[in-house]
């Protein structure tokens, strides 16, 4: 079996794999790296004809023993050529489409499969919803004790799943960031396994890269020109360009695509640094918009924020702020002309795809994905109001 690693994303210095949540010489986050002359190159080429789920790429997971893997048929979810008419060749990768309905399954199968190789029996995690969500039906699957540090204004669907798998509930006054840092003090103290997907946690976005993969095998092994990707953090925008790389690293093409970051314009801290140019990130303060799933702050880990933005920046990407309002024609438009029924944290890829193809920033014969985190149902409350409010005028009771 090859050699797998944990390396540091700023100083570079490497160690064994363990449960370890910052570099022990700078502090900075944790990224899993892999001897790729010794990858088992047949074997990635084999789960490129199938990807039938996120395990069929255990040869590129972090994963030593398989008998350790928690899962619940996650991943190979479908992509659709878009019905509207956006200006390009444009694609949605249907992550609603996981066991729990989003893509926060991906992370977790890796995290918690990683936390029960090393022994833990606690999990716990900081959410907006939907990685409680999916982590405690991941934790049932594993015989494990589910934790979840989550803001009091979470979407009560959300809340709901995670109650009926047993889970801990942990609510907190404030917005995520003050979830992020209650979890990061509990599993500190009670020795969690914490699965929280920013880069806190470095195996989950090993989850996140397998959504390249996919993509790349169901576009006949063509790369996109860009990919749109909802952030909150950034991690799985992050782990989208790792896996792509990782392809290109292995010889299964020659290029990567150009990530689009997107965040609501009322909570947009890495793409306010993108506009103006900034090295580096600073927190939001008073965060608002309708799309919970992505009004990540950062404060107190604007680290965070920094990669993903130089992931934009060495892809030659793009960042885009998505008003309120255009969530909400999204949302709707998604359903009308895609049949698809989103969150409003899902809607801002579709935006995001339209708005450059009208500035001409995507040309009219490029290729683009844009990722659907999160099914409609999961913030239900959110849709009604939508509803009663007029937002969406074609819609009938």
């Amino acid at each position: 079996m090859h050699e797998v690693k944990l390396r540091c994303a700023c100083c570079k210095w490497e160690g064994p794999l363990g449960i370890q949540y910052q570099c022990p010489e700078c502090g900075g986050s944790l990224e899993v790296i892999y001897d790729y002359s010794a990858v088992n190159r047949d074997r990635v080429d084999k789960a490129l004809d199938t990807y039938r789920g996120v395990w069929s790429f255990m040869e590129l997971l972090p994963l030593r023993n398989e008998e350790n893997i928690i899962t619940m048929n996650e991943g190979g979810t479908p992509l659709y050529r878009s019905m509207d008419n956006i200006g390009c060749t444009a694609y949605w990768k249907d992550e609603t489409r996981n066991p729990t309905l989003s893509f926060k399954d991906r992370p977790n199968t890796v995290g918690i499969s990683v936390a029960k190789e090393r022994g833990y029996q606690d999990v716990s995690i900081a959410s907006t919803g939907n990685g409680g969500a999916s982590l405690s039906a991941y934790a049932v699957r594993g015989g494990m004790k589910c934790h979840i540090c989550i803001p009091k204004t979470t979407p009560q669907g959300k809340v709901l799943q995670a109650d009926y798998h047993g889970a801990e509930l942990i609510l907190c006054d404030g917005d995520y960031s003050k979830s992020y840092e209650v979890n990061k003090k509990l599993s500190e103290e009670k020795r969690w396994a914490n699965l929280t997907s920013t880069y806190l946690n470095p195996y989950t976005m090993e989850g996140d890269k397998t959504i390249a993969y996919e993509i790349f095998a169901e576009l006949g092994r063509k790369v996109p020109d860009w990919i749109a990707v909802p952030l909150g953090a950034g991690a799985m925008l992050t782990g989208i360009y790792k896996g792509f790389c990782e392809l290109r690293e292995l010889g299964f093409c020659d290029k990567v695509p150009r990530m689009i970051g997107v965040q609501a314009e009322g909570c947009a801290p890495i793409i306010d640094a993108w506009l103006r140019r900034e090295p580096a990130v600073a927190a939001w303060k008073d965060c608002s918009t309708i799309a919970g799933a992505i009004a990540d702050p950062l404060e107190g880990y604007e680290s965070d924020g920094t990669r993903t933005l130089q992931t934009i920046y060495k892809s030659e990407g793009y960042g885009v702020k998505v008003p309120d309002q255009e969530i909400k024609n999204w949302v709707k438009r998604l359903a009308d002309t895609d049949g698809l029924l989103v969150e409003p944290a899902s809607a801002v890829a579709a935006y995001a795809i339209y708005d450059l193809a009208e500035r001409q920033v995507i040309k009219g014969d490029d290729v683009a994905v844009g990722i659907i985190t999160a099914h409609g149902l999961k913030d239900s409350e959110e849709l009604e109001q939508m509803l009663k409010d007029g937002d969406s005028d074609e819609i009938r009771e």
